[in-house]
Protein backbone atom coordinates (compact mmCIF):
# COMPACT_ATOMS: atom_id res chain seq x y z
CA UNK A 1 0.00 0.00 0.00
CA UNK A 2 1.21 3.21 -0.94
CA UNK A 3 3.04 5.27 2.07
CA UNK A 4 0.98 8.45 1.69
CA UNK A 5 -2.38 5.90 1.84
CA UNK A 6 -0.96 4.59 5.01
CA UNK A 7 -0.87 7.80 6.61
CA UNK A 8 -3.67 9.62 5.64
CA UNK A 9 -5.47 6.39 6.94
CA UNK A 10 -3.67 7.07 10.39
CA UNK A 11 -4.37 10.56 10.05
CA UNK A 12 -8.09 9.75 10.15
CA UNK A 13 -8.24 7.01 12.27
CA UNK A 14 -6.36 9.73 15.32
CA UNK A 15 -8.95 11.99 14.03
CA UNK A 16 -11.63 9.51 14.99
CA UNK A 17 -10.30 7.87 17.97
CA UNK A 18 -9.60 12.18 19.46
CA UNK A 19 -13.56 12.82 18.36
CA UNK A 20 -14.25 9.00 20.21
CA UNK A 21 -11.93 10.77 23.72
CA UNK A 22 -13.57 13.98 23.06
CA UNK A 23 -17.16 12.15 23.21
CA UNK A 24 -16.66 9.90 26.08
CA UNK A 25 -14.93 13.26 28.00
CA UNK A 26 -18.14 15.38 27.39
CA UNK A 27 -20.33 11.64 28.00
CA UNK A 28 -18.62 11.12 31.33
CA UNK A 29 -19.17 15.10 32.76
CA UNK A 30 -22.73 15.30 32.08
CA UNK A 31 -23.68 11.90 33.89
CA UNK A 32 -22.14 13.29 36.90
CA UNK A 33 -23.54 16.58 36.55
CA UNK A 34 -27.04 15.43 35.72
CA UNK A 35 -26.97 12.21 38.26
CA UNK A 36 -27.53 9.68 35.25
CA UNK A 37 -26.73 5.88 36.07
CA UNK A 38 -27.72 3.40 33.21
CA UNK A 39 -28.12 -0.36 33.02
CA UNK A 40 -25.32 -1.12 30.89
CA UNK A 41 -27.47 -2.65 28.15
CA UNK A 42 -29.22 0.93 28.31
CA UNK A 43 -25.73 2.98 28.39
CA UNK A 44 -24.59 2.20 25.11
CA UNK A 45 -27.91 3.28 23.49
CA UNK A 46 -28.06 6.57 25.22
CA UNK A 47 -24.88 7.49 24.66
CA UNK A 48 -25.11 7.07 20.95
CA UNK A 49 -28.05 9.73 21.48
CA UNK A 50 -26.15 12.07 23.12
CA UNK A 51 -23.38 11.89 20.68
CA UNK A 52 -26.29 12.38 17.93
CA UNK A 53 -27.44 15.63 19.72
CA UNK A 54 -24.20 16.82 20.27
CA UNK A 55 -23.50 16.81 16.73
CA UNK A 56 -27.25 18.47 16.30
CA UNK A 57 -26.39 21.30 18.73
CA UNK A 58 -23.33 21.81 17.15
CA UNK A 59 -25.74 22.04 13.72
CA UNK A 60 -28.17 24.40 15.09
CA UNK A 61 -25.89 26.55 16.44
CA UNK A 62 -23.58 26.94 12.81
CA UNK A 63 -27.03 27.61 10.98
CA UNK A 64 -28.98 30.07 13.96
CA UNK A 65 -27.54 33.36 14.18
CA UNK A 66 -28.65 35.10 17.69
CA UNK A 67 -29.95 31.92 19.35
CA UNK A 68 -27.26 30.04 21.62
CA UNK A 69 -27.99 26.00 22.09
CA UNK A 70 -26.06 23.65 24.58
CA UNK A 71 -26.04 19.96 26.03
CA UNK A 72 -28.93 20.33 28.83
CA UNK A 73 -30.57 17.57 31.07
CA UNK A 74 -32.73 16.50 27.49
CA UNK A 75 -29.26 15.42 25.64
CA UNK A 76 -29.95 11.67 26.32
CA UNK A 77 -33.35 11.81 24.57
CA UNK A 78 -34.61 11.38 21.02
CA UNK A 79 -36.93 13.81 19.65
CA UNK A 80 -39.69 11.48 20.24
CA UNK A 81 -39.09 10.84 23.49
CA UNK A 82 -38.81 14.27 24.54
CA UNK A 83 -41.91 15.10 22.85
CA UNK A 84 -43.79 12.35 24.35
CA UNK A 85 -42.60 12.94 28.02
CA UNK A 86 -42.20 17.18 28.73
CA UNK A 87 -44.43 18.07 25.34
CA UNK A 88 -47.73 16.88 24.79
CA UNK A 89 -49.33 19.00 28.42
CA UNK A 90 -51.23 21.72 26.08
CA UNK A 91 -54.72 21.29 24.74
CA UNK A 92 -57.05 23.50 22.57
CA UNK A 93 -60.50 23.82 21.83
CA UNK A 94 -60.65 22.43 18.15
CA UNK A 95 -64.06 24.65 17.85
CA UNK A 96 -63.19 28.22 16.00
CA UNK A 97 -66.76 29.10 17.40
CA UNK A 98 -65.98 29.20 20.55
CA UNK A 99 -62.77 30.81 20.08
CA UNK A 100 -64.36 33.17 18.36
CA UNK A 101 -67.30 33.63 21.16
CA UNK A 102 -64.09 34.27 23.88
CA UNK A 103 -61.58 36.40 21.08
CA UNK A 104 -60.99 40.30 21.71
CA UNK A 105 -59.22 42.17 19.30
CA UNK A 106 -56.86 45.03 21.12
CA UNK A 107 -56.16 48.73 19.83
CA UNK A 108 -52.60 49.10 18.50
CA UNK A 109 -51.12 51.91 19.28
CA UNK A 110 -47.55 52.89 19.56
CA UNK A 111 -45.60 50.29 21.28
CA UNK A 112 -42.20 50.87 22.91
CA UNK A 113 -39.32 49.02 21.56
CA UNK A 114 -39.13 46.36 24.15
CA UNK A 115 -41.08 45.00 26.94
CA UNK A 116 -39.70 42.62 29.89
CA UNK A 117 -41.68 41.89 33.13
CA UNK A 118 -39.21 39.94 34.69
CA UNK A 119 -37.38 43.48 35.13
CA UNK A 120 -40.32 44.92 36.83
CA UNK A 121 -40.85 42.34 39.44
CA UNK A 122 -43.91 40.35 37.93
CA UNK A 123 -42.14 37.28 37.21
CA UNK A 124 -40.86 33.85 39.47
CA UNK A 125 -37.44 32.28 38.94
CA UNK A 126 -37.98 29.51 36.13
CA UNK A 127 -40.20 26.23 37.49
CA UNK A 128 -39.57 22.97 36.39
CA UNK A 129 -42.38 20.34 35.62
CA UNK A 130 -40.50 17.31 35.51
CA UNK A 131 -41.84 14.60 34.01
CA UNK A 132 -45.79 15.43 34.39
CA UNK A 133 -47.78 16.88 31.39
CA UNK A 134 -48.59 20.17 33.86
CA UNK A 135 -47.66 23.04 31.43
CA UNK A 136 -50.57 24.33 31.24
CA UNK A 137 -50.68 24.43 34.99
CA UNK A 138 -47.28 26.33 35.20
CA UNK A 139 -48.84 28.96 32.14
CA UNK A 140 -51.45 29.47 34.29
CA UNK A 141 -49.50 30.28 37.50
CA UNK A 142 -47.57 32.26 35.85
CA UNK A 143 -50.33 34.54 34.32
CA UNK A 144 -51.71 34.45 37.52
CA UNK A 145 -48.32 35.25 39.37
CA UNK A 146 -47.77 38.72 37.30
CA UNK A 147 -51.86 40.00 37.20
CA UNK A 148 -51.61 39.42 40.95
CA UNK A 149 -47.92 41.93 41.20
CA UNK A 150 -49.28 44.15 38.94
CA UNK A 151 -52.31 44.61 40.78
CA UNK A 152 -51.11 44.36 44.33
CA UNK A 153 -47.42 44.96 44.08
CA UNK A 154 -46.65 42.10 45.64
CA UNK A 155 -44.93 39.07 43.63
CA UNK A 156 -46.40 35.21 44.74
CA UNK A 157 -45.41 32.13 43.25
CA UNK A 158 -48.86 30.22 43.13
CA UNK A 159 -49.38 26.50 43.49
CA UNK A 160 -49.34 24.57 40.29
CA UNK A 161 -49.94 21.05 42.15
CA UNK A 162 -53.05 22.77 43.09
CA UNK A 163 -54.19 22.85 39.85
CA UNK A 164 -52.73 19.22 38.34
CA UNK A 165 -54.71 17.69 41.62
CA UNK A 166 -57.89 19.58 42.10
CA UNK A 167 -58.90 21.22 38.63
CA UNK A 168 -60.20 18.18 36.95
CA UNK A 169 -63.77 18.78 35.78
CA UNK A 170 -61.79 20.01 32.47
CA UNK A 171 -58.42 19.18 33.15
CA UNK A 172 -56.33 15.98 32.85
CA UNK A 173 -53.98 16.48 35.16
CA UNK A 174 -50.49 15.04 34.33
CA UNK A 175 -51.95 14.09 31.05
CA UNK A 176 -52.53 17.71 29.82
CA UNK A 177 -54.56 20.74 30.29
CA UNK A 178 -55.94 23.91 29.36
CA UNK A 179 -54.82 27.41 30.85
CA UNK A 180 -58.19 29.07 30.25
CA UNK A 181 -59.78 26.53 31.90
CA UNK A 182 -57.46 26.84 35.08
CA UNK A 183 -58.27 30.13 35.08
CA UNK A 184 -61.94 29.72 35.42
CA UNK A 185 -61.20 27.47 38.22
CA UNK A 186 -59.16 29.21 40.31
CA UNK A 187 -62.21 33.14 39.98
CA UNK A 188 -64.32 30.31 41.76
CA UNK A 189 -62.06 28.63 43.79
CA UNK A 190 -58.53 30.49 44.27
CA UNK A 191 -54.99 29.59 44.77
CA UNK A 192 -53.12 28.53 47.08
CA UNK A 193 -49.34 29.53 47.52
CA UNK A 194 -46.40 27.12 46.56
CA UNK A 195 -44.93 27.34 50.09
CA UNK A 196 -48.46 26.26 51.66
CA UNK A 197 -48.82 23.58 48.59
CA UNK A 198 -45.90 22.54 46.91
CA UNK A 199 -45.09 21.08 43.04
CA UNK A 200 -44.62 16.96 43.51
CA UNK A 201 -44.78 16.20 39.86
CA UNK A 202 -47.65 13.85 39.96
CA UNK A 203 -50.86 13.24 40.14
CA UNK A 204 -52.20 10.63 42.85
CA UNK A 205 -55.51 12.61 42.69
CA UNK A 206 -55.38 13.73 46.62
CA UNK A 207 -56.50 17.40 46.50
CA UNK A 208 -55.81 18.97 49.69
CA UNK A 209 -56.98 22.41 48.93
CA UNK A 210 -57.37 24.55 51.99
CA UNK A 211 -59.64 27.37 51.09
CA UNK A 212 -58.86 29.38 53.79
CA UNK A 213 -55.69 30.01 52.54
CA UNK A 214 -56.58 30.92 48.62
CA UNK A 215 -55.39 33.90 46.76
CA UNK A 216 -57.65 35.30 44.25
CA UNK A 217 -55.91 36.41 41.04
CA UNK A 218 -58.29 36.55 38.06
CA UNK A 219 -61.92 35.60 37.05
CA UNK A 220 -61.77 35.53 33.54
CA UNK A 221 -59.46 35.15 30.35
CA UNK A 222 -59.84 36.05 26.24
CA UNK A 223 -58.22 34.72 23.10
CA UNK A 224 -56.34 37.04 21.10
CA UNK A 225 -55.73 36.64 17.27
CA UNK A 226 -52.53 34.97 16.09
CA UNK A 227 -50.97 38.39 15.52
CA UNK A 228 -47.73 39.44 16.76
CA UNK A 229 -48.71 43.00 16.97
CA UNK A 230 -51.38 41.76 19.19
CA UNK A 231 -49.30 39.72 21.53
CA UNK A 232 -47.08 42.57 21.89
CA UNK A 233 -49.89 44.68 22.77
CA UNK A 234 -50.93 42.64 25.33
CA UNK A 235 -47.58 42.21 26.63
CA UNK A 236 -47.40 45.97 27.55
CA UNK A 237 -50.15 45.63 30.00
CA UNK A 238 -48.91 42.31 31.53
CA UNK A 239 -47.35 38.72 31.02
CA UNK A 240 -49.41 36.50 28.38
CA UNK A 241 -50.09 33.03 28.32
CA UNK A 242 -49.35 31.33 24.71
CA UNK A 243 -49.22 28.01 23.38
CA UNK A 244 -46.20 26.79 21.40
CA UNK A 245 -44.72 23.35 19.41
CA UNK A 246 -42.40 22.60 21.88
CA UNK A 247 -41.39 19.17 20.02
CA UNK A 248 -38.55 20.77 17.75
CA UNK A 249 -35.01 20.61 18.25
CA UNK A 250 -34.78 24.54 18.69
CA UNK A 251 -36.84 24.03 22.23
CA UNK A 252 -35.38 20.86 23.36
CA UNK A 253 -31.67 22.33 23.55
CA UNK A 254 -32.29 26.19 23.69
CA UNK A 255 -29.87 27.87 25.75
CA UNK A 256 -30.63 31.50 25.25
CA UNK A 257 -31.33 34.68 22.44
CA UNK A 258 -34.26 35.08 20.09
CA UNK A 259 -35.79 32.13 18.34
CA UNK A 260 -36.96 33.51 14.60
CA UNK A 261 -37.27 30.21 12.05
CA UNK A 262 -38.23 26.86 12.71
CA UNK A 263 -40.93 27.04 14.86
CA UNK A 264 -43.10 24.71 14.21
CA UNK A 265 -47.36 25.44 14.23
CA UNK A 266 -48.74 22.28 15.91
CA UNK A 267 -49.17 23.54 19.43
CA UNK A 268 -48.90 20.95 22.49
CA UNK A 269 -47.32 22.81 24.98
CA UNK A 270 -48.11 25.74 27.11
CA UNK A 271 -46.11 28.69 28.44
CA UNK A 272 -45.65 32.12 29.47
CA UNK A 273 -44.76 35.15 27.61
CA UNK A 274 -42.48 37.92 29.55
CA UNK A 275 -41.71 39.93 26.91
CA UNK A 276 -40.42 41.59 23.64
CA UNK A 277 -37.57 42.73 21.85
CA UNK A 278 -36.87 44.15 18.46
CA UNK A 279 -35.08 41.82 16.04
Amino acid sequence: MNSKIIFLLFIIGLASAMKADSYNSLWSTWKTQHKKIYAPSEELLRFGIFIENVEKINRLNAENDGVKFAINKFADLTGHEFSTIYASGAFYENHSKFVQANSITLPVGDLPASVDWRNKGAVTPVKDQGKCGSCWAFSTTGLLEGFYFINNGTLLSFSEQQLVDCDVAYNMACSGGWPYHAIMYVGQNGIETEDDYPYVANDDGNCTYDRSKAVFAAKSYKFLSKNSKQVKTALVNSPVSVAVEADQDIFQFYKSGVIVSNCGSNVNHAVLVVGYEKV
